[in-house]
């Protein structure tokens, strides 16, 4: 009942009142992750054009499809999903405030629990995090103006404008599947 009374506590889409300081698994709803991510602009807004946390995840998921099963790809897009209720944080300024990468720690541990699946191993986790690296590359050449990565992007995906509804469907849909596929 704390997260109840939580002053820390959010109202996410669905109604449920969620604390992400005190994060309990049974009151994470994977329609609010897909539709906080579906609504968060990547890159603080700084693109190009609308583009979302959400179609980021899903081509997260996509990288990983060809080497690993539906667990990795499942944490691939899920990735993020502590954004969908404290939001993003450009990567200088997120490496800068000390607790927020324990926050979304906290969050991924409950969405994994929600899941039903352990935990990633390391490397596991490098893996996704591997594929998040190659996507920020590709992604800020082609949508942040001048943006001149270190190492090229060499991905081809097509980016687009993103409809927020549409990213929620396909992002919902994933989740299902690859869920289904862990049975």
């Amino acid at each position: 009942m704390a997260n109840e009374q939580s002053s820390s506590a959010i109202t996410t889409y669905s109604g449920v009142r969620f604390d992400p300081l005190e994060p309990a698994p049974d009151r994470i709803r994977f329609e609010d992750v897909a539709h906080g991510l579906s609504q968060t602009c990547r890159f603080s807004g700084q693109s190009a054009f609308f583009y979302t946390v959400g179609t980021h995840s899903l081509y997260v998921s996509d990288e990983l499809a060809g080497e690993y099963g539906p667990r990795v790809q499942l944490y691939g897009l899920l990735h993020d999903a502590a954004e969908a209720y404290i939001t993003d944080l450009p990567r200088p300024v997120k490496r800068r405030v000390d607790e927020f990468g324990a926050i979304e720690d906290r969050v991924l541990e409950a969405t994994w629990e929600r899941l039903g699946v352990r935990p990633p191993t390391d490397a596991e986790w490098t893996a996704v995090m591997d594929a998040d690296d190659r996507l920020f590359r590709y992604e800020a050449t082609s949508l942040l103006n001048g943006f001149q990565p270190a190492e090229p992007a060499t991905l081809a995906y097509d980016l687009e404008p993103c409809v927020p509804s549409e990213v929620r469907r396909r992002f919902l849909e994933r989740v299902e599947c690859l869920r289904g596929e862990l049975e």
